[in-house]
């Protein structure tokens, strides 16, 4: 779905939806946001973007496009030019050109099947050309980074600038090269462990107060005290989603 930026950029702010619009200053007065039927969005999360929009968490960032399936969660950080590779081309085919699998790619493959109607057929295969990207909490991923589409970015992971990420991030481990490999975890077993039982991500950071970011190990013990003491709460806001946009465009629309 294609909106106006003008018309729902209100919405959004008020939300604590944040956009940065390429191609600078006054570039959003005629702007248009583009999305799936099953977009969420949480407040405090910031897009650089042309207009695209995906899935994502409270107190995320990206200055890169990605595809609009692409699924993010919270704490995450998305730096300059990650990009994703297009449709995959069938290396176990006799041949990797479209025009086994989809002529409809190129002029040239629909030319020569218009001049022998009834003729050819191509080959099913599955390019995976809608598979989501799902990406977990507090994920790193650095500049000129290439994704494959259909991978699964675990909790706490990092992918280095410039890996190309062809198979799924384990959670809590940086990975990086062509491909991109493990390089190392980011703690140990012991420490990841308390991490996925606590999911510190599902709470406020501003609620982190008298806790020491900088030494994992006390901060997680710290933040058991606090939830066993309940002076911390998960936070919970409502997500921006599709429905909801129709839901306020119909009011503005009764309203006008």
């Amino acid at each position: 779905m294609t909106l106006p930026y003008s018309a729902v950029g209100d919405f959004f702010a008020a939300r604590g939806i944040d956009f940065v619009w390429r191609g600078g200053p006054g570039r959003e007065r005629d702007a248009r946001l583009t999305m799936i039927e099953d977009i969420r969005l949480e407040p405090f999360s910031l897009f650089i973007t042309d207009g695209s929009l995906w899935s994502m968490g409270a107190f995320s960032y990206s200055q890169s496009t990605l595809p609009p399936e692409t699924k993010a969660g919270r704490y995450c950080s998305f730096a300059h030019a990650i990009s994703v590779f297009q449709s995959e081309h069938p290396a176990h085919f006799i041949s990797t050109s479209p025009f086994a699998y989809r002529p409809e790619a190129a002029a040239i493959f629909e030319r020569a099947i218009a001049e022998a109607p009834g003729k050819y057929r191509p080959c099913p295969y599955d390019d995976r050309e809608t598979a989501s990207i799902v990406i977990g909490h507090d994920v790193w991923i650095g500049q000129h980074t290439l994704l494959k589409k259909g991978i699964v970015i675990g909790d706490g992971a990092v992918v280095a600038a410039g890996s190309v990420v062809t198979r799924d991030v384990a959670p809590f481990t940086v990975v990086g090269g062509v491909p991109a490999k493990p390089i190392r975890r980011r703690f140990p077993e012991k420490i990841s462990e308390r991490i996925r039982e606590l999911r510190w991500w599902q709470y406020r950071f501003t609620d982190f107060h008298g806790l020491d970011c900088a030494q994992p190990e006390a901060f997680l013990d710290g933040l058991e005290k606090k939830i066993a003491l309940g002076q911390i709460r998960a936070f919970e806001p409502e997500p921006v989603t599709l429905p909801s946009l129709k839901e306020y465009l119909e009011q503005a629309a009764r309203g006008a």
